[in-house]
């Protein structure tokens, strides 16, 4: 922390000692954090919090007691994923800037626009947006952004990954990320070598400053923690140098010097760097597939940066007035300008004596007067007055008592500049923002809660293919058993008829992303949106927050259920979005006893009902980078309906498909093996603690989903079904083996 600031950080994020999401960090305890508080406001620096994990129910309650001190101290601003940590801190923190998260993965307009109206002053959307989507973003939303400039890139859209947390239980999510992304993997069906295609090079923007600045980018992040001080300082050297001399000359171009780009490689950099996806969205050329190895460390450049920046700490300027008078009190007076303001302290001691043998000369009280030593300050100036009154004889002060006077003089100032700070941040534009935020929550009418039937839970199937549509439809006409069904979008806009669904309820399941860059998906969503009613679809599945801002603008009246990457782990993030969506869905990461926990309080105090995944292949990542593409190559279709399969193998010989979604331009990574809650169904039954089960049909056939959905509707029935999992590869995810 020290070093970035010493090195022109104007803020820095910080973990404490739970909720950050780095778990594994030498994160800050409290007192840590507070000291960090007030030695960032001394320098006019700012202190943000990463509260940026998404929190268990059981978890919740400790979230209030931990950041009340915090707030007590006046920090800045916290940055967030779970929709209710947003929602206790702008309730109950409201002085405190709410910043949401890379993880809430914000990909455009609408999704800012509906954060800000929930309390955000900034987000940081995620990294895979183009330079134009940000600053669309910031234009219309109206908005604080802030954007990634420098440091490791993850494959998937941040939020979106369960990569980590299928294959192990350290989730993404929670701060634990194992890196599955920076292992080898080889082509299925290929003679190929094993190679790193999750693997994305390091990102350094260092010469695109200026024009990252010009697109009214409000806040650069520099990716540091878990890295070495020298890295934190080192960097931010660097890029605050560039921006320093943007602002001096914005019109002259300033090549990077061939030394600066030395330090950045000799600063756990990889061997390969890339600028991200300002500029594309994705390319084979912005994969290290070779090993992602790191340069290697210059002991010349740690050691420089350790002498410039991690030497000391930032210090005040003061100015000392001593006055050293016979027979009059010591007196000690303090000067210091601080953010334009004039602070002045004057201290008193015992009355000051003629001396007795050696007196005491200006060049005494000087070394005295400027032992600043570990506090804030450092001398500047010092006017010293001794006067005898003509005795001849010089002055006498014991030296305790001028170390005295100095101590409680930079006591004093300091309280006065923090104290002076607090009653700052109490009025102006932090007030009207807070009394705004307010007035919005108290003014939003309250939705009506819905009356939950005593019926037995309901069977939803989602489907990706036209075959699977069909086999769920033959086994509606055996069975009668299943209510709803979600199509994927693709479907529906390959389709102009209305759906004949057998009396199923029909649902679009909108796509994983949505973006407004090239091809513009968010025409898609409007669409599906208005025509939907007419083609019979009673509804749709949402799948982030982008979705949802759109929904609520154009004011649809449909259902919408949101789906489980819109994580409620716990039942404030429900109550957070109760006004705009009629169902929600139990998150793929909680044990069962977890998300029995949240969908009880949810249905009991939201009246929102709750549905529960029972089969499916998780999907691991969501990426807009392309395996296909960068193993294979593109299928030439972006932007149109189209979807394509692959396959990866890992280092266990488990084959990973994956699909792409060739109209929104991202990937699908499924798990090796479909979670299947089949025998474990009957129980979660008995507890009538969700209203829907459902069966995902992503990478099966026609017969495949056939099979699988008479099981299910068999064991609904509470028949016997054992011969349709004849055979079945499964596992049962996160059931019992919850995530650290």
């Amino acid at each position: 922390m020290v070093g970035a600031f010493n090195a022109g950080a104007d803020a820095v994020y910080l973990g404490g000692s739970k909720f950050g999401a780095r778990a594994y960090a030498d994160n800050f305890d409290t007192q840590e954090v507070l000291d960090a508080i007030s030695y960032a406001h001394l320098f006019g620096k700012k202190i943000y919090m990463t509260v940026n994990t998404l929190v268990k129910e059981r978890e919740y309650g400790e979230l209030y007691d931990f950041m009340l001190p915090f707030a007590e101290k006046k920090l800045d601003g916290v940055i967030v994923q779970d929709l209710g940590v947003m929602k206790l801190i702008r309730d109950e923190f409201p002085e405190i800037e709410l910043h949401a998260s890379t993880q809430a993965t914000v990909t455009g307009v609408y999704g800012a626009r509906l954060l800000k109206e929930l309390g955000c002053v900034r987000v940081v959307p995620a990294r895979e947006l183009s330079l134009l989507e940000m600053k669309e973003i910031r234009e219309k939303a109206d908005v604080e952004v802030e954007a990634f400039i420098h440091g490791a890139m993850c494959y998937c859209y941040s939020g979106m990954c369960l990569f980590s947390s299928m294959v192990g239980t350290r989730s993404g999510n929670r701060g634990r990320c194992a890196q599955p992304c920076r292992l080898p993997y080889a082509l299925a069906g290929s003679s190929a070598k094993e190679q790193y295609p999750l693997s994305l090079k390091d990102m350094c923007t260092v010469s695109m400053i200026p024009e990252l600045i010009e697109a009214g980018i409000d806040s650069f992040k520099i990716e540091g923690r878990m890295k070495r001080p020298e890295y934190a300082a080192g960097v931010t050297s660097i890029y605050r140098k560039y921006i320093d001399l943007y602002y001096q000359e914005p019109k002259v171009l300033h090549e990077i010097s061939k030394e600066d780009m030395e330090v950045l490689n000799s600063l756990y950099l990889r061997t390969q760097i890339s600028q991200g996806y300002y500029h594309k969205h994705n390319g084979k050329d912005m994969i290290t597939l070779e090993s992602p190895s790191y340069n290697g460390t210059s002991d010349k450049v740690l050691s420089n940066v350790r002498e410039k920046y991690l030497s000391g700490e930032l210090k005040l300027k003061v100015s000392l007035n001593c006055r050293l008078v016979v027979g009059e009190e010591a007196a000690l007076t303090m000067t210091h300008i601080h953010d334009g303001q004039e602070y002045s302290l004057t201290v008193h001691g015992g009355k000051v004596q003629g001396a007795l043998k050696k007196p005491m000369d200006e060049e005494s009280v000087l070394k005295q007067l400027s032992r600043f030593g570990g506090t804030s300050f450092e001398l500047d100036n010092i006017h010293i007055l001794i006067d005898d009154k003509g005795s001849g004889r010089g002055i006498f002060i014991p030296v305790s008592e001028l170390n005295e006077l100095r101590r409680n003089l930079c006591e004093q100032m300091l309280s006065c500049i923090l104290e002076n700070d607090d009653v700052d941040l109490k009025s102006g534009k932090d007030a009207d923002r807070i009394n705004k935020i307010n007035d919005k929550t108290a003014a939003k009418p309250e939705k009506e809660s819905l009356k939950l039937s005593d019926h037995e839970p309901s069977l939803h199937v989602l489907v990706n293919t036209k075959e699977q549509l069909d086999g769920v439809l033959r086994v509606q006409k055996k069975t009668c058993s299943i209510s709803r069904v979600y199509i994927d979008s693709n479907i529906f806009l390959e389709n102009d008829r209305s759906f004949d669904s057998e009396g199923i309820e029909v649902f679009v399941a909108l796509p994983y992303m949505t973006r407004h860059e090239n091809f513009d998906g968010t025409l898609d969503i409007m669409k599906i949106a208005d025509s939907a009613m007419d083609k019979g679809i009673s509804g749709l599945l949402v799948r982030n927050l982008e979705q949802l801002g759109i929904l609520k603008e154009k004011g649809y009246t449909g259902r919408i259920i949101l789906d489980y990457g819109l994580y409620i782990w716990n039942e404030q993030a429900a109550d957070m979005v109760k006004n705009l969506a009629s169902e929600v869905s139990a998150p793929l990461e909680l044990t069962i006893h977890e998300a029995r926990e949240v969908a009880e309080k949810v249905r009991k105090k939201s009246g929102i009902p709750v549905s529960l995944n029972v089969y499916g292949y998780a999907p691991m990542m969501i990426s807009a980078g392309c395996v296909k593409k960068t193993l294979e190559k593109c299928t030439g279709n972006q932007g149109k309906v189209f979807a394509s399969k692959t396959a990866i193998i890992d280092r266990m010989g488990n084959e990973l498909k994956v699909t792409t979604n060739c109209r929104n331009c991202y990937n699908v990574i499924w798990n090796a093996l479909p979670t299947s809650l089949h025998k474990k169904l009957p129980g979660i039954m008995d507890k009538f603690s969700f209203d829907n089960f459902r069966v995902d049909l992503t990478i099966e056939d026609g017969k495949e989903a056939e099979k699988i959905v008479t099981s299910f509707a068999a064991l609904m029935k509470k028949e016997i079904a054992d011969t349709g999992f004849d055979g079945l590869e499964y596992t049962t995810g996160h059931f019992k083996r919850g995530v650290e």
